[in-house]
């Protein structure tokens, strides 16, 4: 998880670059790399990296590629006089100024350990879900007629399950409340995207990238929170809580057949008895 989001944010400049040079060609490419490999972006957090100073430089590495995008592509909504991409562009080059110093104070200052943990078997299953997801958006970023630069929705969309695996761990409101605002963001920016590929409305565009932009917000919420222990109940509590049911069920089972087994064959003959009675 060191390499993948160098590779995601350099993939971005080169969207960023490829769009400044060419976006008067309308050749239909805009977007599409970068697109597919910004979720390992967010999970920069992952970095096996335990030495600090490396880490701090890592987390720079990483911050200033995002950087240099971000500023590509505010240049080129410069040259575009397009005012409502340049303010996006200014306010996503905040947010990864915030989540990166959130980080360093996190990860580098404080040492907290990590609970939105990244396996093998995730990566897998982020890239299953990335070809299902790909061949229906595929048309689009290849058409001539739709301007799809980086989008973030899709990584949102493979955030939020890869992040609802530990709800049950949730234990704070904050964290849970985050979580469904930023499904509900996510929902919405998806939502208007495809009615803007329907009807060609730039304010349902303008919609999609406020919605993508707070998700992005909630997003690296999630991922600050997660650090902090007081959001998250610790495994060896819910291994305890887990075994604890378990045992309560056998001492249920236990105490059930040791009560059926106290009557004495003479006490279960009366009570055969007493039943025939009661009948008669």
């Amino acid at each position: 998880m060191v390499i993948l989001p160098i590779l995601a944010q350099a993939a971005y400049v080169f969207d960023a670059f490829y769009y400044l040079t060419h976006h008067s060609d309308n050749n239909g490419y805009e977007g599409l790399c970068s697109t597919i490999l910004i979720v390992f972006a967010y999970l920069r957090y992952c970095s096996p990296i335990e030495n600090r100073i490396s880490l701090f430089i890592y987390y720079i590495l990483v911050f200033l590629l995002g950087e240099i995008g971000g500023i590509v592509y505010m240049i080129t909504s410069i040259i575009k006089n397009d005012l409502f991409s340049t303010i996006d562009y200014a306010l996503w080059s905040l947010l990864e100024l915030i989540f990166t110093i959130m980080l360093i104070y996190c990860q580098v200052i404080k040492k907290y350990k990590i609970n939105f943990i990244v396996e093998n078997k995730h990566l897998f299953h982020f890239m299953s879900r990335l070809e299902i997801i790909l061949a229906i958006f595929l048309p689009f970023f290849i058409s001539k007629k739709f301007r799809t630069l980086t989008q973030n929705s899709i990584a949102f969309y493979l955030l939020f399950d890869f992040f609802s695996d530990s709800y049950v761990r949730f234990h704070s409101i904050w964290i849970k409340s985050a979580l469904y605002l930023f499904v509900t963001t996510v929902t919405i920016t998806v939502a208007t995207e495809c009615v803007y590929f329907a009807v060609q409305l730039h304010i349902y565009e303008q919609i999609s990238a406020i919605s993508e932009l707070v998700s992005a917000c909630l997003c690296n919420l999630l991922i600050i929170l997660q650090f902090f222990p007081y959001h998250f109940t610790p495994i060896n509590m819910i291994k305890i809580s887990q075994e604890c049911f378990g045992y309560q069920q056998h001492l249920n089972m236990y105490t059930k057949i040791t009560n059926e087994n106290q009557y004495t064959p003479r006490e279960k003959s009366n009570k055969i008895v007493t039943t025939i009675d009661s009948y008669c």
